[in-house]
This record gives structure tokens, sequence and C-alpha cells, in this order.
């Protein structure tokens, strides 16, 4: 069995509309040129998720969909690496870019989950661009029709390292501060020494399974990754809307109950 010398995945969420996978076709493309340049997966997943954040026609970042009370944007974002090392951020408001915090939380801080206000304070203290440019807002506020794709995603092999990174704008009309499971370590997204997991859809249902940490427990009995997709589709009940890409060092899988935009490289 061939061993990728690098690989990434990335998606737009669970419900996505595929005829706009070509946002997750450039995500891949940044991604994989950023490991091409001699750039971590770390480093990969974190620059596809923010080109992401930047497409309007994804629920996170610019995309991200207001809250109960019709005018508040609070956002999660997280990113984990094979090595162990996790940053995420819940809640945060007026950033531009939360998966850029999140990756900053990892590199630079103490903690592993810092919301609302202090998240703020953080991206503030790292010099990370705020929603506000020259006194305008940059984010698009989401239309009442705008389609209610969940959580971005993507993970990466560099040939060394797997990284997996996750933003959302969460729940359309949610409540003001919930969080799912995207800032949650392994319920959003795991990674180990043997793959990649990043999930997406019903937030609620995903963290009380400790999804993506199951499906990397599948990985380490020798399931391939096709095999362990599908299986998620079977244990989750019908109704749940719910996504997942895995990745290993030689095989990749990506599915979704109600479709989604996605895409991947290889080398």
């Amino acid at each position: 069995m061939s061993i990728f010398k690098q690989a990434i995945l990335t998606h737009g969420g669970a419900g996505s509309n595929s005829r706009h996978s070509d946002g997750p076709q450039a995500a891949a493309r940044i991604g994989m040129e950023a490991m091409a340049g001699g750039e971590s997966a770390l480093t990969a997943v974190v620059r596809a998720v923010k080109y992401l954040e930047d497409d309007p026609r994804f629920n996170a970042g610019t995309g991200s969909h207001l809250r109960a009370d019709g005018q508040t944007v609070q956002m999660d974002a997280s990113c984990m690496t094979s090595s162990g090392r996790f940053g995420a951020v819940a809640c945060i408001e007026n950033v531009k870019n939360p998966i850029e915090v999140a990756e900053k939380i990892l590199l630079n801080s103490p903690h592993i989950l810092l919301v609302g206000e202090g998240a703020r304070i953080f991206a503030a203290e790292h010099d990370i661009p705020f929603a506000f440019v020259k006194g305008r807002d940059v984010r698009k506020i989401p239309q009442e029709d705008a389609p209610s794709c969940d959580t971005v995603g993507a993970v990466a092999f560099d040939g060394t390292i797997f990284a997996s990174a996750l933003s959302t704008g969460g729940l359309k009309k949610t409540a003001l501060g919930r969080v799912g499971d995207v800032p949650l370590p392994g319920c959003g997204l795991f990674c180990g020494p043997l793959g990649a997991v990043a999930c997406t859809g019903d937030g609620e249902v995903i963290a009380l399974k400790i999804l993506a940490k199951e499906v990397y427990s599948w990985l380490e009995q020798k399931m391939r990754p096709a095999e362990a997709v599908e299986k998620v589709m079977s244990l989750i009940d019908n109704s749940v809307d719910v996504g997942l890409i895995v990745l290993t060092s030689s095989e990749l899988a990506s599915t979704a109950r109600n479709g989604m935009a996605w895409s991947h490289l290889t080398l």
C-alpha cells in the first residue's frame, strides 16, 4: 500500500451545496501549496480553513449566521495536531478569522480553549484582524434565506504529522452563548499518529458521541477510512444531519447525509 507524501481534504459543511465545491477545491490547493513550500500540516489546514472563513457561501467567519437576537455573530474554531497539541475558541465575536485565534492558542498559550471576551482580548494581543476594517464591517451579514450549512473543516498530512481544523458560525438563530462540538477536543475533530478526523453537522449529537475520537479509535482497530464513514452513517439516526472527512497516511474518505461541498489533493 502506497503512503501519501502529502495529502489534504477540505469541506464546506454538512448540507453545503455541492455546486460550491470550488471553495473547498481552492482551499485544498492553498493547503497543499503551503506543504509544498515546506510548511507543516497545521499551517496547511489553518490556511485552508481561513480561505473558507472568507468565503461568504459557507457558515464560518465572514458567512457566519446571526444568533437568536438577530444581530450577534458568535463563532467557534479549533485546530489539533497528531503530536497532541490543541487550540480552540468559542463564542468569539468581531474577529475576521477565528481559526487564526485557535492556532495562536495552540502555539502560544498554556490553555487549550478561550471563550467570549477573553478570546477576543487574546486575539487583540496577538494582532489578529478584527471584522471591522477602516470603519466598515467586512462581514457579510447572512440573509434570512442563507443556506444553513454547518462547520467548515480540513485535515492534512505533511508526510510526518497529521492536523485538523474546524470553524463555524453556529446554528442559525441559536441561543447566545451556545457552543457546539467544534471547540471540544475529540468531538468535532481529533488527530493521532494514525490519522485525522473532522466532523460537521448537528453539534449536540456529535459532541455527546465524542464522535471524532470514536472514529479515530476505529482507525486504531485497523478499520479503513471508507468503512469508518459508513459506520458513522449506520450508527447515527437518519434524522440527524452529519458529515465527516477522514485521512490516514494511505487512504481518505468523506461522506455527508445531506450532501457536502468537499475536495481533496494528494501527492
